[in-house]
């Protein structure tokens, strides 16, 4: 099946998915519900075992005491800061299209553990966080202040320094540059902050998000780092939605939350999958839009669903207070 009647038939599969439960057959729902089983039996039967994350020592270190990461998947910590250092943070590397380590997913910052949050983006030499919340959601804190805004003082956590370089306000989403020291050395992290994502629900549009995806490219630094891809990969004639998020639930727990979250990757996925359908199928083979090309070249559109489906189901799974972490890994 040649690549455009693979994104036609994909795209014609969402319409007939959502035309279904406009008529009350919810298909996006039953197929959540196949995920959320799945995801129960893992739980039950300690398939993927949380046994670090479940010590009485790391409990405080949770903010959700049934969100905790899987053993085989979590982050280790060796920087020591202070004596009282540990191995753990609640965290796990989740696959990307060619590296085994291409995201860290981790919860909001807890007071008590904003130093191993930055212990794990300097020992990971992190150069791009994702923060899918707001600091407080319906009253609630739902993260720690861990960088201060543009204009306010710098900021210390044990021994890192955090400064506030600049801020850009754009539709949705701020990026900041934050400027981290720690001993003798100082490193410039960008952060990208979403801050319209509505309490319990998924945004009415995605475009942002999508905006958002293609500018994280461009503020790499080093083309090894996983989110800057260098090839040209072919869309899959077999690809499942279903699949890619059963897989990343055995890397962290509840990647994907809702059946809306569920529902919004399918119509994100379709929206890009349109644009690319009209390039195949227009009379021109240029780019989308220059904020849709990487530094490697390729439109975002035509480098693979497997990156789109990478970064939004990590991002989605991000929504309800927890973090997307990329960098370079270096054990």
């Amino acid at each position: 099946m040649d690549q455009a009647s693979i994104l036609r038939k994909f795209i014609q599969g969402v319409q007939a998915m959502r035309a279904g439960d406009q008529k009350g057959e919810d298909n996006f729902g039953s197929d959540f519900m196949r995920l959320r089983r799945l995801s129960t039996k893992y739980r039950t039967e300690k398939i993927y075992p949380t046994s670090i994350g479940e010590k009485e020592e790391n409990v405080k270190k949770n903010r959700y005491k049934d969100i905790l990461p899987f053993d085989h998947s979590r982050v280790k910590l060796s920087l020591q800061t202070s004596n009282q250092d540990t191995d753990y943070i609640n965290a796990n590397f989740i696959k990307g299209v060619d590296e085994p380590e291409a995201y860290i997913a981790t919860q909001g910052p807890l007071p008590n553990t904003v130093v191993d949050f930055w212990r794990m983006n300097w020992e990971y030499n992190v150069m791009i966080i994702v923060m899918a919340c707001r600091e407080f959601e319906m009253g609630r804190k739902k993260c720690e202040r861990y960088f201060p805004l543009f204009g306010d003082d710098p900021l210390s956590f044990g021994p890192f320094r955090i400064s506030c370089e600049s801020e850009q306000p754009r539709t949705d989403y701020i990026i900041r540059t934050l400027l981290v020291e720690h001993q003798n050395e100082s490193r410039r992290i960008t952060q990208f902050h979403y801050m319209n994502w509505p309490d319990h629900d998924v945004p009415s549009s995605f475009d942002s998000i999508l905006d958002m995806i293609g500018l994280m490219r461009e503020y790499q630094e080093h083309e090894d780092v996983p989110i800057c891809i260098h090839c040209r990969l072919k869309i899959p004639e077999d690809f499942s939605v279903f699949r890619l998020i059963q897989e990343m639930r055995t890397q962290r727990h509840s990647a994907v939350q809702t059946k809306e979250q569920y529902e919004l990757v399918h119509r994100a996925i379709a929206q890009l999958f349109a644009q690319q359908l009209e390039q195949l199928e227009g009379p021109s083979l240029c780019c989308i839009s220059d904020r849709l090309v990487s530094k490697a070249g390729p439109p975002v559109a035509s480098l693979t669903l497997l990156l789109l489906l990478d970064e939004l189901s990590v991002l989605l799974s991000s929504a309800c207070g927890m973090f997307i972490v990329r960098g370079v890994v270096k054990h």
